[in-house]
């Protein structure tokens, strides 16, 4: 239960969050996650049939539209969706960028420049929603 005025943070996993992990691992080679991936990307129901860790456990992914109207539906007024990785999951040497400062720097600008443009939101994997209660 939120209080009036109390803050809602919610993450969520994105609809297309196995896609993305599958062609940045590989994984998508293997014909049991490439299911995997496209019932996830059919109906936002991830169901891992295998004892692979590597293909995750049992979730929801949602699309940006539906948390939106999952927050409307809750009562609550949307004041921002974010990306929470952002471009930055997308570097295969993040390593590299991180430990240099000015790559650092960068990176986190351009980050923060991407973290709210809503055509990119379901690029990251994981997405949150920052929602007030006004009653």
């Amino acid at each position: 239960m939120l209080r009036p005025n109390g803050v809602l943070f919610a993450a969520f996993i994105s609809r297309f969050a196995s896609a993305f992990n599958g062609l940045f691992e590989g994984l998508l080679g293997d014909p049991l996650f490439a299911e995997i991936v496209q019932h996830d990307l059919d109906t936002g129901h991830h169901r891992n049939p295998t004892e692979n860790i590597f293909y995750f456990t049992e979730a929801y992914f949602h699309r940006v539209e539906e948390i939106e109207a999952e927050i409307q539906e809750a009562g609550l007024a949307r004041e921002r969706t974010l990306a929470l990785e952002g471009p930055g999951w997308l570097l295969q040497n993040f390593e590299v960028w991180w430990k240099d400062s000015k790559r650092r720097e960068q990176m986190l600008s351009l980050i923060r420049q991407l973290e709210s443009e809503r055509s990119l939101l379901g690029a990251s994997a994981h997405i949150m929603a920052i929602a007030r209660k006004s009653r």
